[in-house]
């Protein structure tokens, strides 16, 4: 959940008034630069995994050293339907005329989920039991822009440590579905991970752009030296790419894939829902060792306030990344959303997405775009 609140708090900054423009600040006057911005939000949150509810982000935009990019330190908290709560904080900043780019985030959350066991057989089961994680999540992650010039000056490279400690406790299965049970180790244990990270992004504009593209990823090693009980890989790559089809009509394309090797923790696993990425499916019901998920989604802007969008799907789970292609189990899913510009300045949609998938319907509401 703490992910999730660092996502929705992500679609608050200070963004053009009209598509297409450069982000405020961009080629703003030094003047204008520096000058603090302070906004305190509400952001609704409902999906299948955490259930409805809310919560309250303070977020503040400055820029102490004239660069392109504004700093952001937000605070955020919420609480849903499910008695789960969280709260966090998150930062970044850009430095020497966006060259480098920090960004750290702690968050601490006590979550009810629905644990139903590993693999693809486990989802289709749909037999689950009640699972309450009690986390604590800290990530730092440095990039650096390497070239000035051409396509390769969209691109920063770095790397990122992350530190995940799980406290948990699972209610106890049925005798006939002992394959519900977890190992007592991982229910309290932790992954302290470090590997590469990048980010490439070409879009015209960070919340609602109409071409361009967005590619990041992550490969991370638990790291023994840095008190992880694990020692697994973890490899995460998320990529979008926008195309106008017309004034007002947009098509996002959203690739994704995660793959784990070695002996992970469930709570590490690759699963579906947690980036998004097959609307449809609650966030753990489907987790493996490895995922794939491709969908299309066509945005089409109705009224000055109001849009429509259609979106489709189709991904897979498997054991390892070595059967992802010839043994993955294949998903579909599809919907349908609207779209209310709830800050104009801002240009920030509010969401509602209806989602078919193989189990039944799913209902998300939030801020911003699903990717």
């Amino acid at each position: 959940m703490p992910e999730e609140l660092d996502r929705q708090t992500d679609t608050l900054g200070p963004a053009p008034s009209e598509p297409g423009e450069p982000p405020h600040g961009t080629e703003a006057a030094p003047d204008d630069r520096v000058k603090p911005d302070l906004l305190i939000a509400p952001i609704p949150v409902s999906n299948p995994a955490f259930g409805t509810g809310g919560a309250l982000a303070g977020v503040l935009y400055y820029n102490p050293n004239n660069s392109p990019k504004p700093w952001v330190t937000a605070v955020a908290a919420g609480y849903t339907s499910t008695d789960s709560w969280a709260a966090g904080l998150f930062h970044n900043m850009a430095l020497d005329d966006d060259r480098f780019r920090i960004t750290a985030l702690a968050g601490y959350g006590d979550v009810r989920l629905k644990f139903y066991g590993i693999g693809s057989n486990a989802g289709d089961a749909g037999v689950s039991v009640k699972l309450r994680d009690r986390g604590l999540m800290t990530y730092l992650d440095g990039q650096m822009r390497i070239f000035d010039k051409g396509l390769l000056s969209n691109l920063h490279v770095g790397a990122r440590v992350s530190f995940l400690r799980v406290r948990s406790s699972i209610s106890i299965p049925t005798p006939n579905h002992p394959e519900l049970e977890l190992p007592d180790f991982e229910l309290r244990s932790g992954v302290a991970a470090i590997g590469p990270s990048f980010t490439f992004d070409t879009r015209n504009h960070p919340f609602t752009p109409r071409k361009g593209v967005l590619v990041t990823g992550t490969w991370m090693f638990g790291a023994g030296f840095l008190g992880s009980d694990f020692e697994h890989r973890k490899l995460e790559i998320l990529s979008t790419a926008f195309f106008p089809l017309g004034k007002g009509t947009v098509l996002a394309v959203r690739k994704t894939m995660c793959a784990t090797s070695g002996n992970a923790p469930y709570y590490d696993l690759c699963m579906f829902g947690r980036n998004n990425d097959l609307r449809g499916y609650e966030a753990g019901r489907y987790r493996d060792g490895a995922t794939w998920a491709l969908q299309a989604e066509v945005r089409q802007r109705v009224t000055g306030k109001l849009g429509v969008v259609g979106f489709a799907g189709v991904g897979g789970i498997a054991a390892s990344s070595k059967d992802i292609w010839k043994h993955s189990h294949v998903l579909a899913s599809g919907g349908a959303g609207l779209r209310y510009l709830a800050s104009k300045a801002n240009n920030v949609n509010l969401r509602l997405d209806v989602a078919w998938g193989k189990d039944g319907a799913a209902v998300y509401f939030g801020i911003g775009e699903a990717f």
